[in-house]
Order: structure tokens, then sequence, then C-alpha cells
């Protein structure tokens, strides 16, 4: 993928262009509403040089002149804000036009910067005044304005926001350009999920032989009278687009004249089944870097502060940012902070221009965009527009799952934007959970009672089995397709699910043949793997999965760099299930990073796979050579009866026998043991060839384990961790960085189950607050 880039535009535009007042201004704002959103095909409400929206005038806008736009006819009461296109129209000198509330005082804020003579467009998200009217505000000079309706918020059902990394979706550069009254369908299929209504886009025009403009609409409608981006011959000019989605999550696109590449990012999907409300703002200055920080210089980057004040469950922003007065022709990117800067371009400058263009911006683990400047210097504005936050959701009261630790990835479905949560804290909006698990990933999935399963964290791989591929989501969604599921197992990069019929199922990256369906694609909706009847337990390592049968045995399909596949072969993957040699009579398994364990109707227990730290248990050292340290059959753990539980990590194995104790060996990195014992990797590898018991644990219900850890959960509904904490794993703040010994996580009580994730811990508690 390339950036849309500025340099050695032909135009020639204005210097100077006048911007909006620096201080922020206007009445207190009041406790934004909730609100989701309708979208609609785009309708003009709006066009002064016709007289529609202004009572039949057909004059200009005047210079320090607003006029009223009511849109009573246009929206519901419950209305609480609006998308608009708002296009200015060959006004006589450089000004700036500000779109806000109506009833209230105009805001220190810019929406649209153009100047004389040109015709410039920008997508307005604006707080609807008391009585669903708009002011419209022109600074200098005459001009017409234009506005395209594309949807409104409003109380009340509608559909929610999920923010995303800015990913390409069209780039016709190199390609086909769209020519003179040509339309292009833009196919999403697979980049949002079949629930959604409606996408944001950065749409960018560049290279247009002929000055013209582009329009997107839902495919399959008739295309309507309006446009999104305005654009003179030889330059670049981009625009935030919502636009409803068509039939089969398709949109159109069409270019009036000449001919001209059209590039595509997306930002966003709405879909009433899940994501963040919106809670509007009028526009509220939240940077200006002439207020002393100067200009940003090329290939500079800037922090846009934004925690103050927003919901610590905000998921994204809407912006509108204006680069002024630029050097050299550049363009300005705005992303999450703490995240990799994406491919993609967010404002087009021209040298000496001042222009704005809307974004929708996804927030990372922390509640902060950056912004970036390719080229020459630009001072920079960003106007605050509304927040996206998760918000609102009614409190679970019966089954429900909490999470702590690692969030990097979203892991923990809190909707909470920080890294890591050393307190175990509610998964937003879930309720009658039975098992939850997160696997080797930055993903949560939980098994509900009725036999369905909800997903969390990265979508990179289609992790989240919701039928799209790309960011993630920070609160769980259906993984669909799923019915009469009665287990789950969490992987590296996806999951597996078993259904009450004895079938397995699996979605996520298919690497390695990790989904089991005989092929390497990755897959985002669940398939069913193959060959697999009569299960009745199933679980998942780093690249592999393994499938417990009726009659004792155990397959497994996957990675086998490792002789995780335990069938004795030294392939290195295989993409269909074949059976783990020798085991019969297994009634339960786990998987651990490269490799697994069996238990058997004896109680005793197998294992197979990487030994490097002595995970096999077997008491065998690492012969000299590290790729030797394996075993590719089940061998037996020594000295270990009576188990009737295991559990097992990157460098560990757990088990819980009968008389309620745990078991551990392999790697006691960062007290992974919890046997008491402190590691010095200075002095070697340390930990321990064949099981050793946990000191002072008992009356274990359960055991389960995360990277470098593992919780148990006692009979009396408490939890206890031991291992590595830095990322907050433990669920106890008092821990600095490890516990050689097991330590409660702090506020759980009444606990039913337990599961972990990479760095993560999940807990069900059947009656909150009782």
């Amino acid at each position: 993928m390339r950036r849309v880039g500025v340099v050695g535009v032909t135009m020639v535009l204005v210097a100077g262009v006048p911007l909006a007042g620096n201080p922020a201004s206007g009445e207190p704002a009041a406790d934004p509403a909730m609100s989701t959103f309708t979208p609609r095909s785009p309708v003009r409400v709006l066009d002064t040089r016709i007289g529609t929206g202004t009572g039949g005038s057909t004059s200009p806008v005047g210079a320090g002149t607003a006029i009223t736009l009511d849109l009573a006819a246009q929206v519901p009461v419950t209305a609480t804000a609006v998308v608009l296109n708002v296009t200015a129209v060959t006004p006589t000198a450089a000004t700036f036009i500000t779109v806000y509330p109506g009833g209230t005082s105009r805001p220190a804020a810019s929406s649209l910067n153009l100047p004389g003579g040109d015709i410039r467009a920008n997508q307005v998200t604006v707080a609807l005044g008391a009585d669903r009217t708009l002011r419209l505000y022109n600074h200098l000079g005459n001009v017409h304005i234009v506005a395209d309706l594309a949807g409104h918020y409003a109380t009340g059902a509608g559909g929610r926001f999920t923010a995303l990394p800015p990913s390409r979706v069209l780039d016709t550069r190199g390609s086909t350009p769209l020519g003179p009254g040509g339309s292009r369908v833009l196919d999403l299929t697979g980049r949002v999920p079949a629930s959604a209504t409606a996408v944001t886009v950065n749409l960018t025009a560049t290279n247009p032989t002929a000055s013209t403009v582009i329009t997107a609409w839902p495919a399959g409608l008739n295309r309507p009278v309006s446009s999104n981006v305005n654009v003179p011959a030889g330059d670049t000019r981009p625009n935030l687009v919502t636009v409803a989605l068509g039939a089969d999550r398709k949109v159109g696109l069409f270019n009036n004249a000449g001919t001209v590449d059209v590039i595509v990012d997306l930002t966003g999907f709405y879909s009433p089944d899940y994501g963040a409300s919106f809670l509007p703002r009028a526009p509220t200055r939240v940077l200006d870097t002439r207020n002393g920080a100067g200009p940003v210089g090329a290939g500079g980057t800037i922090d846009v502060p934004l925690a103050d004040g927003l919901p610590l469950t905000a998921t994204g922003v809407v912006l509108n940012i204006t680069g002024i007065d630029a050097t050299a022709g550049t363009f300005l990117s705005a992303w999450a902070s703490n995240a990799d800067r994406p491919e993609a371009s967010t404002l087009n400058l021209s040298a000496g221009q001042t222009a704005a263009n809307a974004a929708a911006v996804a927030f990372g683990p922390v509640r902060g965009i950056q912004l970036y400047n390719l080229a020459g210097n630009v001072h920079i504005v960003a106007d605050l527009a509304g927040v996206f936050a998760v918000v609102g959701e009614p409190p679970c009261t019966a089954d429900c799952a909490h999470a702590w630790g690692d969030n990097s990835g979203r892991a923990l479905g809190t909707a909470e934007a920080v890294f890591a949560s050393p307190t175990p804290t509610p998964v937003a909006g879930l309720a009658g959970v039975r098992a939850v698990d997160g696997g080797s990933g930055s993903n949560g999935y939980a098994l509900r009672t009725d036999g369905t399963v909800r997903a969390w964290g990265d979508n990179g791989r289609g992790q989240l089995g919701n039928g799209w591929t790309g960011g993630g989501s920070a609160v769980p969604v259906p993984v669909v397709g799923l019915t009469g599921v009665t287990a789950i197992a969490g992987s590296g990069d996806g999951a597996y699910a078993l259904r009450a019929d004895g079938t397995v199922w699996a979605w996520g990256a298919g690497w390695a043949g990790r989904l089991g369906t005989g092929g390497l694609d990755d897959a985002s909706t669940p398939r069913q793997v193959s060959a697999l009847a009569d299960v009745v337990a199933i679980a998942g390592g780093w690249g592999t999965g393994y499938a417990l049968r009726a009659d004792g045995t155990v397959w497994a399909w996957g990675h086998n760099g490792t002789g995780a596949l335990g069938s004795g072969s030294d392939v290195e993957f295989s993409p269909v299930p074949v059976q783990v040699a020798g085991l019969t009579g297994v009634t339960g398994i786990t998987g651990r990073d490269n490799g697994a364990f069996a238990l058997r109707a004896d109680g005793t227990v197998w294992a197979w796979g990487d030994n490097g730290a002595g995970q096999l248990g077997d008491g065998t050292a690492c012969p000299p050579s590290p790729a030797g340290c394996v075993s590719r059959v089940p061998v037996q753990v020594s000295g270990l009866t009576g188990v009737i539980e295991v559990a097992g990590n990157v460098n560990n194995g757990y088990a819980r026998r009968t008389d309620g104790s745990v078991w551990a060996w392999g790697g006691n990195f960062l007290g992974a043991l919890g046997n008491g014992v402190e590691c010095d990797p200075t002095a070697g590898p340390c930990g321990s060839r064949v099981p050793v018991p946990l000191p002072g644990l008992s009356g274990v219900a359960q055991v389960a384990a995360f990277d470098f850890g593992a919780y148990a959960l006692l009979t009396d509904g408490s939890v206890r961790a031991w291992g590595a904490n830095s990322r907050s794993a433990l669920g106890n703040a008092a821990v600095p960085d490890h516990s050689t010994v097991p330590v409660p996580v702090a506020a759980l009580s009444g606990v039913s189950a337990v599961g972990g994730g990479s760095a993560a811990g999940y807990a069900i508690v059947p009656s909150p607050g009782h």
C-alpha cells in the first residue's frame, strides 16, 4: 500500500486562509446523550444557490453571517446529532465555515476552510440544537453553501460504532481510474460484518484530469443528487465519508468528469448488535500548535491530548483536523497512540494551503491520538466533535464474566482503554456465561449458557469469527453460525468450538493448518474440522488443535514443529486431524504452547511436544542439541496419580489431584512453578523436570494457566494466582513483578470457573454482589 501524497500538484492555492479563533468558547456543554446512528442515502437539505433549506432565499451567505438550517422535517425528535457533507462554493474571499448547534453561541472552531474561488467539501458531525436546528457561519466574503444529510444520531434504536485502524480497501492507482461518468462498486464483504448498516471511509481523489466531483452512495439504490469530494484538475483532496451500505455490503462510487484515481481507507462501521454509542459534543478545540508548540516539521509527530473528560471506555473520536499554511506539499495522518502509523493519509495539503478534513479515529489501549506530517512545516488544529464510548450497558446480574491482566490487544473485553488492569472488571455487556478462555493470542472467548459463543480482541486474522477481518473489538461480538456449543478453546490467532453433535469447528488464522479443514486459508467464520465425529472434549495449543473422542483416543492437527501433533511424525504440520500415538482411555486434554497433556482414566498424565524447560515432566534432560529436546509421542509425567485436571502454558504443566492439591513442573521463570523457589536466570536454567507440589495450596476446585503462571479456583469461590505480574496477570496490584507463591486475585468471590489467556485471567461469577 502507498500513502497518498500531494508533492508536485499543479493547482495554485491562496496562502493565509483565516481560521477560527484559538480559545474554546460557547456555553458549557451539557452531558452528551448516548446515541446510535441511523444512516440514509444522501439527501440534499441545504443549497443556497437554489433556495433549498433556507426559506427560499437564493442569496449567498455574507461575511460574518450565520444562517439557520432547520432539520425537524428530516430527523426524529430523539435526534441528538447529524452527519452532513458540507460544501462551500466559490467564496469571494478566503474564508472558513463553522457549523454548530442552533441556539448556542458560535464556538471557536472551524468546519471547512478554503481560499477565494474554490469549491471544497468536508463532512461535519455536529450536535443538534434543542429544536433540531443548526447554524452555519461564514467568516469572510460571500459564499454559497450546500449540505447533504448522510444520517443522524438519536437516543434509542440504531447502529453502534466499531472504530478501526485505517485500512486501505481500494486504490485505483496503477490499475484503472474512474472515467468520466464512470461508476465502481466497492464490495466490503469480509471487511465489515453482515450486520453492518453503514461505514466510515476516508475517500481521496487524486490525479484528476479535469475538475470533478466524486459521489458515494449505497449500491443498489439510485445515485443521489449529492457529492462527497470536489477536486480541481491536478489536485489531491480527501473527505471523510459516512455512507449507508447497500445490498451485500456494497458502496457505489461515481466520478463526474475526466479520469480520476480513488483511494478508500476504511475507518469503522456501524452495526445494531454491538459497538460503541456516540456522545456528541459541541465543537471543542483540543489542539492548536499556533499556541506555543510551533508547527510540526517534516516527518514529525504530535500528540492530541484527549484523555481528560473522556470515558475510560472510549473507543474512538470524531475530530475535524485542519492543516494551516503548509510550507510544502504534504499529507497528515491521524492514528491511535502507541500503535504503528498506518499506510493511510487523513488530510492532503498543497504548499501554502489551509484545509480541513474530518477523521473518525480509533483508540488503542490508551485514549490518545497522534498526528504525522510528511513534508515541510505545518500548523495543525484539531476540534473534537464527539466521542464513541461503551456506556449505558445494563449491569450483569447472573453468570458474569470478569477479566484482568494484559489489555494491549483489548483481550479483556471490558472496553476500558488501559494497557492492563490489576482489578477484575466485568466484560462489557456479557451475561449468562458458562466458560471463558483466552488462548495464546490477544483474544477472549466466552461460551454462553444458550450454547452461543462471543469473542473480543484482535481480528487481524478473523479471530472474532464474526465474518470480517481487520482491526478488532473492545467488546464481545457474536461468533456467527454457531449454536449448541458445549465447549470452547482458544489458541494462537483463533479458537475452536465443540458442538453437542460431536463436531468441532474452527476459525481465525489458517497457518500451519491450524483450522484442520485441509487448507491454509484464514477463516473469519467457523468451519468444521475435517473427519472428526463423536468428540467429547477439545483443547488448543499455540498452533495446534486437539480433540478427545468418545472412544478415549486423541486427535491433533496444525503445527508440528516440536512434535505438537504427538503422532510420531516429523512433518512440519498437518492440515487435517491425525491420531496421537499410543493413547487410549483418555478422559481429558489440554493444550500448551508447543505440545499438550492428556489425562487418562487411571489418573495418570501424559505429555508430548517441546521439552526445553522440562514441560514433559518425565525427568529427562535436553540433549546437547536443542533441536532434539522434544518428544513426538506421548510420555508419562513422572510420579503423578489421582489427577483429575491438567493445565499448561509456555513452559509448564499443572495438575490438580483428587485431594485438592496442585502439582507443577517445567520452568520457574518469574515464579511459574508457584512453589516458593526464586529463580536466578543468570545462574542458568531453573525449574523442575518432575512434578513438585505447591505448598500451602489446598481445596482447589479448578486450575487454569496463562503464559508464565497459573490460577487456582478454591472451593470457597476465591481465586489464587502465581507467576509473572508485569502485565497485571495476577490480578493483584500489591505484587510488583511476580510471585513465587499463590496470592489472592483481588475483589473476586463466589467464583464458579476460571480461565487463562496469554497474560490475562477470566472468572465467572454467578451472582455478583451476593
